[in-house]
């Protein structure tokens, strides 16, 4: 199979090398994918930097290799796998492998690719959707009627989660680093817009909709915006942390979580046990993938590029000019 290998930790792209290695080979319970495309996130550029390693369960021969998602075909099932028949069009979650053109992954941690998705957009769908799914549903239990605001709204989370509020039957608000990112974000779904460069975001949430005025917030920031983020939550809101981009340290404000009692979830999907990760897909499936089938949910793609223009890529992510997810085509 052709792979990326990370051959040192650090901040240069140099750090990555295609390669070729055998293909992995599925065992029980386990799927081999010839992938078709995948997509970037920013954990593999922390992994590559050396500050995000894979998991230790994962096999030696795919440690290096970044990458938490695929779209693909079944191209083998392993012993004990009923569902999946070679030729299925499939995507999913990886704990790390995914720069790859072959995969092997549990079989409950992938779905059936919708009929109006291409391969290109599949790969935009787990890794957005299933954690912005995962953090303000499951975790952040939305509800119609409330109001939630989304760091980052322009990220590939974000342009998940501000579709799953409208689908939801809530109303968004979103930051982001420039005009041009909002009005992008605008075009995929209804949600008020907060320039972060321009102002305090506290501040305009304040002066738009009333102090202590928003139920729900994802956050991929951290440190940065958190103790604003409690500032503007009403009584009984609810913090679900998903990033740290924004610095991992931060004053509490133990006062404000105990008087308002608020809830405050961190979360990670990387770190999560296989069944863990295998009940989310289930919970994905029945509630959200029937969405993308309707077209009421669409992936977002911000760009594509072949697997050899995979530095080209990253560089781009890297300055933070994307607008939802950069696709790779192997």
């Amino acid at each position: 199979m052709r792979c990326a290998v990370i051959t040192n930790y650090g901040p240069s792209l140099d750090n990555l090398e295609m390669v070729e290695r055998p293909d992995p080979v599925p065992g029980a319970g386990e799927v081999l994918v010839a992938v078709a495309a995948t997509a970037l996130n920013r954990a593999d550029l922390l992994q590559r930097r050396g500050s995000y390693p894979a998991p230790a369960t994962m096999p030696p021969s795919t440690r290096d290799i970044p990458g938490l998602e695929f779209a693909g075909r079944v191209l083998e099932a392993g012993a004990d796998v009923e569902r999946w028949r070679p030729g299925d069009r499939v995507c999913g979650i990886l704990s790390g492998g995914g720069y790859a053109s072959r995969v092997v992954t549990r079989a409950d941690q992938m779905v059936r690719v919708p009929q109006r998705l291409s391969d290109t957009e599949a790969a935009a769908v787990p890794e957005a959707f299933f954690t912005a799914f995962d953090a303000l549903v499951l975790q952040g239990e939305m509800k119609a009627g409330e109001r939630v605001l989304i760091h980052a709204v322009a990220s590939g989370v974000g342009t998940a989660g501000v579709q799953l509020v409208r689908a939801w039957g809530a109303s968004a608000a979103g930051t982001a680093g420039s005009i041009a990112k909002l009005n992008r974000v605008a075009e995929i779904a209804p949600f008020y817009p907060i320039l972060y460069t321009a102002g305090d975001f506290a501040e305009v949430i304040a002066r738009e909709f009333g102090e202590n005025s928003v139920d729900l917030i994802l956050d991929v920031i951290g440190a940065k915006y958190w103790e604003a983020n409690l500032s503007v939550l009403r009584t009984r809101g609810r913090l679900i942390l998903v990033g740290r981009m924004g610095g991992s340290e931060a004053r509490t404000p133990l006062g404000m979580i105990m008087s308002k009692r608020l809830r405050i979830v961190g979360t990670v999907m990387r770190s999560r046990t296989l069944d863990e990760k295998a009940a989310v897909t289930r919970a994905f499936e029945d509630q959200v993938l029937p969405l993308f089938e309707t077209g009421e949910l669409k992936p977002v793609v911000d760009s594509v590029y072949p697997f050899e223009r995979l530095k080209e890529a990253t560089d781009r992510m890297e300055n933070n000019l994307n607008v939802g997810k950069i696709v790779l085509e192997l």
